[in-house]
């Protein structure tokens, strides 16, 4: 390839069929702890985007390894939010109850809380966990099995759930 900006999608294909194995290698050699389905992932992303913006690329080969070591980054960053979440309730959540000043009687000790998430079903025990835990709605619409709005959806309804418990039970103290 020239420094001149290819111009035709056929250089592109061309470009992607001689660079894709030799670019996933690269990286895989950079970073031995990635495993092939991510760096064939994160090779596919920087070349998706070389495509975006291949009439004005000068020099194919040193934008396609800078747009990888940027999805590269950006794949490390994504792994580092996830956390793993318990979908099984037989670890129980801690949850750090604060009183309002003034107002003890409104907060439910983390015992009781615990076992007030226990009187819900599986389903909302589950999905209050993986939102305990961090989980985005994405993460789990996919361990759910559903939308990410039907995910929202549950899990706002599971809170609301937990939340008539709690005051149920500031009222019965009162």
């Amino acid at each position: 390839m020239s420094n001149e900006a290819p111009r035709t999608m056929d250089e592109f294909r061309s470009f992607f069929r001689t660079r894709y194995n030799p670019t996933v290698r690269r990286l895989m050699a950079r970073e031995s702890r990635l495993a092939q389905a991510d760096a064939e992932d994160v090779v596919a992303a920087a070349f998706q985007e070389t495509a975006q913006w291949w009439t004005s690329v000068r020099d194919p080969e040193a934008f396609l390894w800078d747009r990888v070591i940027k999805r590269h980054v950006d794949f490390w960053r994504k792994q580092q939010a996830l956390r793993e979440v318990p979908c099984e309730m037989s670890e129980k959540i801690v949850v750090q109850t604060a009183p309002k000043d003034g107002e003890p009687e409104h907060c439910v000790g983390l015992l009781r809380l615990n076992e007030l998430i226990g009187q819900l079903s599986t389903d909302d025990q589950r999905v209050i966990a993986m939102d305990y835990f961090g989980a985005t709605a994405a993460q789990q619409a996919k361990e759910l099995g559903t939308t990410e709005q039907a995910a929202r959806v549950r899990l706002h309804r599971a809170k609301k759930r937990l939340q008539k418990l709690v005051t149920q039970e500031t009222e019965v103290r009162r």
